[in-house]
């Protein structure tokens, strides 16, 4: 790969990481940086061994790093950008994003995705061309139980195992749009953390799933899904009521979700859930490449 050089002439090179360099990017990482970390379960050095991992490094150290590893056939997200604060950002990131583009044209990939935690990182993406096609809107449950009349008494619900990973990743890639489809690694890191993980049974076959992280006195629903076929049935009513009735046998007393902005069947269920919103948006912006 070419040396570059975003700051006049010096031993800048920019460098696909592999699991030689995690000592030097953990080093990295409690250096004084602009960083900004994709919402997911990964850590950053999790990515270590797939590609596009890319690093600037000077006399071997670490300036700045740009995590954007294939998600599928057709789309990538941006799952860390970090550079030390003393870099030109601008200039930094626009070497790193030229190379990691090149890689997912190299693959056929046709979307590169992220979202902006940051202003000054909203600011890089809105300056090279990525569109805000949507945003991530924040609910919140507060301890009332709603109606029950919602529920669908043909389900049963109960707690999800290791085992049915594979048919919750299917009805996954059924229920999202490839832009919001979770693979097979990222629903097992979901399923370890610790909190309530459950399934929807009809007829003895799993038809839809939630995902839900607990912390101290407070729980998040990562992830629910129920198969096309079987929506507008009760079913991912009857899997968040169930939820929340076990939210309350823990003492917990609130519960935050996120859903798209666009996602009106989201929307539309959470509010007869009694969720509210918070006000609290994040912009997802897109690059078409």
């Amino acid at each position: 790969m070419p040396n570059r050089n975003p700051n006049g002439p010096s031993q800048h090179t920019i460098l696909p990481a592999n699991r030689a360099h995690y000592d030097i990017i953990e080093d990295f990482f409690t250096q004084d940086l602009r960083i900004h970390r994709h919402l997911d379960w990964y850590r950053t050095l999790d990515w270590l061994g797939s590609q596009p991992f890319l690093i600037e490094v000077n006399n071997d150290r670490i300036e700045a790093l740009l995590c954007a590893p294939l998600e599928n056939n057709t789309i990538a997200w941006i799952r860390a950008f970090a550079v030390r604060k003393r870099r030109p950002l601008g200039t930094t990131w626009r070497v790193l994003l030229e190379e990691i583009i090149r890689h997912l044209n190299e693959n056929k990939v046709t979307k590169l995705a992220a979202i902006a935690m940051h202003p000054w990182f909203e600011n890089l993406l809105s300056g090279c061309q990525f569109q805000n096609r949507q945003d991530i809107v924040v609910l919140e449950w507060q301890g009332d139980l709603p109606s029950s009349k919602g529920i669908n008494a043909d389900v049963d619900i109960r707690l999800m195992q290791d085992q049915d990973l594979p048919q919750v990743m299917k009805i996954d890639h059924q229920a999202f749009p490839p832009l919001w489809q979770n693979s097979l690694g990222e629903l097992s890191k979901a399923f370890k953390q610790k909190g309530i993980s459950t399934v929807a049974m009809k007829n003895k076959e799993i038809v839809g799933y939630q995902i839900s992280t607990t912390m101290t006195i407070y729980a998040h629903l990562a992830r629910l899904a129920v198969l096309p076929e079987h929506q507008r049935q009760g079913i991912a009513y009857t899997l968040v009521y169930d939820l929340l009735f076990r939210i309350n046998q823990h003492g917990f007393w609130r519960v935050t979700v996120n859903t798209q902005s666009d996602n009106i069947a989201s929307l539309k269920l959470y509010d007869r859930l009694d969720f509210k919103r918070t006000g609290e948006k994040i912009p997802v912006y897109e690059l078409q490449l």
